[in-house]
């Protein structure tokens, strides 16, 4: 492309050169013949020589006129070349534009599939390391004689509280911007660390884990919503059950299906968030199911219109 563009911008400089000197030529040659009087009242002059000196110098206007019109010609011509080359640049640095984002983005995806590749191999391991620990644990039978040693103390728990207040930090600052490169494989690394503490930490419904993968959810929601339906499983698996985290996670989960038109789904999850009432949440619900937004679809549709009316109602009245 670089070749072809240099061998243009060459023509079009020769045109340019061509139709400068053809400007030039004909300038001249206007001063010199327009300085020529035409002699028609001279008296040394027959009327056949007048009429020929009038026949010679309408030639030359007629040759001037040609020539005035061939150099119109060159400058359509070159005018036509300049816009031609220059569509046809935009259009291929388009074209090339278009065609590295695409490989940025398949890049990204194979990165992401190397990562969870690895975070599954991981939990294999994990699993099949606790499965080793838990049979080689296994109480031996009581001997009589011989006293029982003391029980070994209780393992240490993982304190990961560090690492989830880094993750979160993080994805704080990544709320409401669009996420470089960069960003990008420190979101992958940060999802492969969290899956990770969630392998080997303790199992319990108040793990500070849930927030971090709601927040992990909040960020896919829009470009892989499969991913961001996960993350708000798993996060409502570890967040307390009467805790207004749950209830947000539930509500999510529920604008989720809703966006995608499972609509039972949307209504047990929806009944889920509301099982214990929290005033920020009704307030969001009351503008979710508005036109335009995202359960006014969910509020509009038989029957689960009327499931909608009887949770604000229940609401309204202090139900649970």
């Amino acid at each position: 492309m670089g070749l072809i563009r240099k061998i243009v911008l060459g023509v079009l400089m020769t045109a340019a050169a061509a139709i400068l000197v053809m400007t030039c030529w004909e300038l001249w040659n206007y001063r010199q013949w327009t300085s020529l009087p035409l002699p028609l009242n001279e008296s040394g002059f027959s009327p056949d020589d007048r009429a020929r000196m009038l026949q010679d110098r309408m030639e030359l206007l007629t040759h001037r006129i040609g020539d005035m019109e061939l150099l119109v010609v060159f400058l359509l011509g070159a005018s036509g070349l300049y816009a031609l080359v220059f569509v046809a640049s935009s259009y291929f640095s388009t074209k090339s534009f278009a065609r590295q984002a695409d490989q940025t983005v398949s890049n990204i995806q194979d990165q992401v599939g190397l990562a969870l590749g690895d975070l599954r191999e991981l939990q294999e391991q994990t699993e099949r390391r606790l499965r080793e620990i838990t049979a080689a644990a296994a109480p031996a039978p009581p001997v009589a004689a011989i006293p029982s040693p003391a029980p070994a103390p209780p393992a240490a728990p993982i304190d990961e509280e560090p690492q989830i207040s880094e993750i979160v930090e993080r994805l704080e600052r990544w709320k409401g911007r669009a996420l470089t490169e960069l960003d990008r494989v420190e979101l992958v690394r940060d999802e492969y660390s969290a899956i990770c503490l969630d392998s080997i930490a303790d199992a319990r419904a108040d793990s500070p884990l849930a927030a971090v993968f709601l927040a992990f959810a909040r960020l896919y929601a829009i470009t892989d919503t499969v991913r961001s339906r996960f993350y708000l499983q798993r996060a409502a698996r570890l967040a307390a059950p009467e805790s207004a985290l749950a209830s947000e996670i539930h509500y999510q989960l529920a604008a989720s299906f809703a966006a995608s038109h499972d609509f039972p789904y949307a209504m047990r999850e929806l009944a889920s968030a509301f099982e214990h009432q929290f005033q920020a949440l009704e307030e969001k619900l009351a503008g979710d199911i508005e036109e335009g937004g995202t359960l006014y679809e969910l509020a509009s549709t038989p029957p689960f219109d009327k499931a909608v009316n009887d949770l604000l109602l229940n609401m309204s009245i202090g139900i649970s």
